[in-house]
C-alpha cells in the first residue's frame, strides 16, 4: 500500500527526521567519480535541470569532485584532467537524461528526490547532497525500480508511482527538511544563496545580460551545504545601468522609484531566507548572490553625500551588504554593518563562474603535492604583490609631503600586513615612461606580470570600464595605461587561486550603459581567473577629500589582509569586519581647520561600494 507523508509548513520534518523516518540512507551506493567532469549543455531551461540534478553526485557527503558548466558561450581553456559529458548524450529531455545521470553515479538509491523545474531542482540540490541521493524529474515507475527505490522526496504538486512519498509542498517545506537533516547529522547550517532561475527561461526577459548563471548555485549549494532561495528579481537593465554611473541627473529619482520594487524583493527574500535559518535554530553567517547585476539587481543606496573639497557628488550606489542585513527597516544612507559575509558569484558564463568555484573547493589541491599543483606556478602560495599605479601622480593626491620617489599611501602599510602572515610581499610600480633613463618595467608588462601571485593589491585610479595606471608625467600631463576589461583577458593570467583586491574608483562596477559584457572588470577577473576579486563600484574617499589617501578606504583595505591572511578569518568576514572597523576609525574624526570644507558623510560610500566577487566562505 503507498503511503505519503506531507510537509508543509506547518508541519513537523524535524521530528520525522529525529525519528529516522529519512534519516538514514544505507541502502544508497553512490559512485564516486574519478576525475572531474565537465558537463556541456545548452543554455535551455531543461538542460539547465539535468547539469543541476548532477551536483549531487559530486559533492556528496561521501566527498567532492569538480563539477564543471560549460554551456558553449565560454573560452576558458580546462587544465584540470576530466571528463567530458554532454547533456544531450543522457537523454532528449530531463526525465529520461536525469535517470540516465542517476543510474550512472548510484548502484542503488532507495531514497531520490523528484522535481518537476529546473527552480526545483536548485531548491533540493543541497538536501540531496547530504543524503547522498540523486535528484530525478519526474521519475518513471521504471526508472524508480531500476534503482531500487523506496522512498521518493517529491517536490511540489508531482505525484511519483512509490510505495512511500514525502511530499515536500513548497522550498520552504524543502528548507524546513534540509535543517533537519542537517541537525540530525550534527552539520552546521550557516550558508543562505540568492538566485534567479529564470536567467535559463527558453524565452529570457530582454534585460537579461548574463544568462545562466544560476546553474553554478547547484555546486555551491550541495558543496556549502546551502538553503537556496529563488525569484524572478530580472531589472530593467536601461534604468540600473543609468544608476550605477549617476552623477545625479534630474531624471534619476524617477529611475530608483521604477527600479526599487524590483531590488526590494531581493532585500526582502534575502532576509526571508536568512531570518528562517535563525527561526529554525541556526546562526546564518554567509550570503552568496549568484548572478548578473540585472538578473539579480544590487540594492542602489540612495546616499547623496558630496565631496566638498573637490566639489564631487555621489548619489547612488550600488550594493550588496543591505542584502546581508538581518534588518527590514535600517536606512542604508549610513553605514551598518552586514549581519553576513557576502559574496557575488558573477561571471562572463557559468564556465567561468564553475571554474572559480573548482578552485575555491579545492584550494588545498593547488597547493605543493596537492593533484593540482602541477597546473599553478612554483611558489605561488608564498608570494604576494603590491601593485602601485598610483605613485607617480604625488604629490598632488598623495599629500603635500609625498613623492613620486616613495610609495603611495597605504601600499606600504599593506605590505606589511602581507608579510607579517610569512608571505614574500614584492612592491612595485611601472617606469616613467615619459622619461627615458626611467628604470624598471613598462605598465602592461608589469601588469602582466603580477598573473603569478597568490595574492595581489593593486592601487590604481579607475572608471568604468577600465583600471587606469600611472605611467609617466611630463609637466602637468599624465600618460596612463589603461586596463580595460579586453586586457585584463590578454594580460592576466591567475593560474593559481589568486586573491586580488583593488584599491581604485568604480573599478567594481558591473552597470554601465556604455559597456559591453566584455568590458566589465570584475568579471574579466574572473576569465583570468581570479579566486575572489574585491573592488569598489564608486569613487573612493581615498581620492576625493582633504585627507586623501588616508580614510576609511585605505584602512579597510590594510585591515582586510590583516583579517584574511593573520586572524584567517574567511575572506567575506575579513572584508565586514574590515569596513566597519575603518568606518568606526573615521566616523567621528574632526578637524577643527577644515570643517567647513569636508563633511563626515562623505565617506560612508568606502564600506558599501566594495564588493566581494567570490564565495565568502573561502579561508585563505
Amino acid at each position: 500500500m503507498k503511503k505519503e507523508t506531507r510537509v508543509g509548513l506547518g508541519c513537523a520534518a524535524i521530528a520525522l527526521a529525529a525519528a529516522g523516518v529519512f534519516g538514514s540512507e544505507s541502502g544508497t551506493v553512490r559512485v564516486q567519480p574519478e576525475k572531474a567532469l565537465v558537463l556541456k549543455l545548452e543554455c535551455q531551461q531543461w538542460q539547465a535541470l539535468v547539469a543541476a540534478c548532477a551536483a549531487p553526485a559530486f559533492y556528496g557527503t561521501g566527498g567532492a569532485v569538480p563539477l564543471i558548466y560549460d554551456d558553449g558561450t565560454g573560452t576558458q581553456t580546462i587544465t584540470l584532467p576530466h571528463d567530458t559529458l554532454s547533456v544531450k548524450e543522457l537523454g532528449s529531455d530531463a526525465p529520461a537524461a536525469t535517470a540516465a545521470l542517476a543510474l550512472k553515479y548510484w548502484k542503488r538509491a532507495e531514497t531520490v528526490f523528484a522535481v518537476s523545474t529546473y527552480e526545483q531542482a536548485l531548491w533540493v540540490v543541497p538536501a540531496a547532497a547530504l543524503l547522498d541521493v540523486p535528484v530525478l524529474a519526474e521519475p518513471t515507475p521504471a526508472t524508480l525500480k531500476k534503482l531500487g527505490a523506496k522512498k521518493v522526496l517529491a517536490v511540489g504538486a508531482f505525484k511519483p508511482a512509490a510505495t512511500e512519498v514525502l511530499a515536500l509542498a513548497d522550498k520552504e517545506a524543502v528548507w524546513k527538511f534540509q535543517i533537519a537533516e542537517a541537525v540530525a547529522r550534527k552539520r552546521t547550517c550557516d550558508y543562505v544563496i540568492v538566485t534567479n532561475p529564470y536567467d535559463a527561461d527558453d524565452k529570457p526577459n530582454p534585460n537579461v545580460q548574463w544568462p545562466c548563471l544560476s546553474l553554478a548555485t547547484a555546486p555551491l549549494a550541495a558543496y556549502r551545504q546551502a538553503l537556496v532561495q529563488t525569484g524572478d528579481y530580472t531589472g530593467d537593465r536601461a534604468r540600473l545601468h543609468a544608476l550605477g554611473v549617476s552623477l545625479g541627473d534630474a531624471g534619476d529619482k524617477a529611475k530608483l522609484e521604477y527600479v526599487k520594487p524590483q531590488f526590494q524583493k531581493v532585500k526582502d527574500d534575502a532576509y526571508a531566507v536568512a531570518d528562517f535559518l535563525k527561526q529554525s535554530g541556526q546562526s546564518p553567517k554567509y550570503l552568496a548572490m549568484v548572478g548578473g547585476s540585472v538578473e539579480l539587481p544590487h540594492y542602489i543606496i540612495d546616499l547623496h553625500t558630496k565631496y566638498k573639497y573637490w566639489n564631487i557628488s555621489i548619489d547612488y550606489v550600488p550594493a550588496d551588504t543591505p542584502y546581508a542585513t538581518l534588518s527590514t527597516g535600517t536606512d542604508y544612507a549610513r553605514f551598518t554593518k552586514p549581519d553576513l559575509a557576502v559574496g557575488r558569484i558573477m561571471a562572463d558564463n557559468v564556465l567561468d563562474a564553475s571554474l572559480q568555484l573548482v578552485k575555491t573547493f579545492f584550494r588545498k589541491e593547488y597547493l605543493p603535492g596537492g593533484k593540482y599543483a602541477a597546473l599553478v606556478p612554483a611558489g605561488w602560495e608564498k608570494k604576494a604583490v603590491v601593485f602601485d599605479g598610483h605613485r607617480l601622480n604625488q604629490p598632488d593626491e598623495g599629500g603635500p609631503d609625498a613623492s613620486p620617489n616613495e610609495p603611495f599611501f597605504p601600499a606600504n602599510e599593506v605590505k606589511a600586513a602581507i608579510a607579517k602572515s610569512g608571505l614574500m610581499t614584492d612592491y612595485v610600480f611601472p617606469r616613467d615612461q615619459t622619461k627615458k633613463d626611467s628604470p624598471g618595467v613598462d605598465a602592461p608588462e608589469l601588469f602582466g606580470q603580477t598573473s603569478a601571485y597568490g595574492i595581489v593589491q593593486y592601487l590604481t585610479h579607475g572608471d568604468p570600464p577600465y583600471m587606469r595606471i600611472e605611467a609617466g608625467r611630463s609637466g602637468r600631463d599624465m600618460k596612463n595605461y589603461m586596463a580595460t576589461g579586453p586586457e585584463f583577458r590578454k594580460r592576466l593570467k591567475f593560474e593559481a587561486p589568486t586573491v586580488a583586491y583593488v584599491i581604485g574608483c568604480n573599478v567594481g562596477c558591473v552597470n554601465a550603459p556604455f559597456a559591453t559584457n566584455d568590458e566589465f572588470l570584475p568579471t574579466a577577473a574572473v576569465h583570468a581567473g581570479a579566486v575572489a576579486f574585491l573592488a569598489p563600484n564608486k569613487c573612493q574617499a581615498i581620492c576625493f577629500w582633504r585627507y586623501a589617501p588616508k580614510g576609511p578606504g585605505s584602512d579597510q583595505c590594510v585591515l582586510f589582509w590583516e583579517n584574511a591572511l593573520n586572524k584567517r578569518l574567511p575572506v567575506g568576514v575579513a572584508l565586514n569586519e574590515a569596513k566597519w572597523q575603518g568606518y568606526i576609525n573615521w566616523k567621528d574624526k574632526q578637524f577643527e581647520a577644515d570643517r567647513d570644507k569636508d563633511s563626515d558623510n562623505a565617506i560612508e560610500v568606502d564600506a558599501p561600494s566594495m564588493i566581494l566577487f567570490g564565495d565568502p566562505a573561502l579561508t585563505l
